[in-house]
């Protein structure tokens, strides 16, 4: 993998890690929008230059059928030396099946070259990340007390390639944290 593209995933992770850390032990229904919400301010302190919401247009022979949202688009600038846009889709571990939220990415590698959005025109590059779920609170014995799990577990991120330019239709797992 490109020397500045895993020095730039390991930056994202380690704040992935800190957000993680510091909203772990926080419930409501919107985690996933809470959790997104501190990665952009982290992104914004690191100096990152990104795009939030940014639409990719899914396309049938051509034809625009919906609009979809990545969480973010990253582009080099900043502390990012990597050449080329990634596409960061953000998802909480309440979001069922991993493979699912994988497909969502890869819909986004497909379809992001087919748009005359500048910021997916090139798009070659996404990261998945996952928030771990909050467990179930160790009770005592007696049921008097109760207490969350320790220590708190890491966010799961992965960086995929599309390896085929012209059809978009296979993906290689670059590196996975957890």
């Amino acid at each position: 993998m490109d020397r500045a593209l895993s020095n730039t995933c390991d930056i994202i992770y380690e704040l992935a890690c800190e957000v993680n850390e510091e909203l772990h032990y926080q419930y409501h229904s919107s985690m996933e929008e809470s959790f997104q919400s501190a990665l952009s301010s982290e992104l914004r302190g690191k100096r990152f230059v990104f795009h939030s919401e940014s639409v990719i247009e899914l396309h049938y022979k051509g034809f625009p059928v919906k609009e979809s949202k990545p969480d973010y688009i990253i582009m080099p600038g900043g502390p990012n030396k990597f050449e080329h846009n990634i596409v960061v889709e953000v998802k909480h571990l309440a979001t069922p099946g991993l493979d699912k939220n994988r497909i969502q990415l890869f819909t986004y590698l497909n379809s992001g070259p087919t748009n005359n959005n500048p910021l997916t025109k090139s798009l070659r590059y996404g990261i998945l990340l996952i928030w771990p779920a909050l467990k179930n609170p160790t009770m005592s014995d007696d049921g008097r007390f109760a207490e969350l799990s320790k220590p708190v577990p890491k966010p799961i991120m992965e960086i995929w390639r599309s390896t085929n330019t012209t059809k978009r239709t296979r993906f290689e797992l670059l590196k996975s944290w957890e």
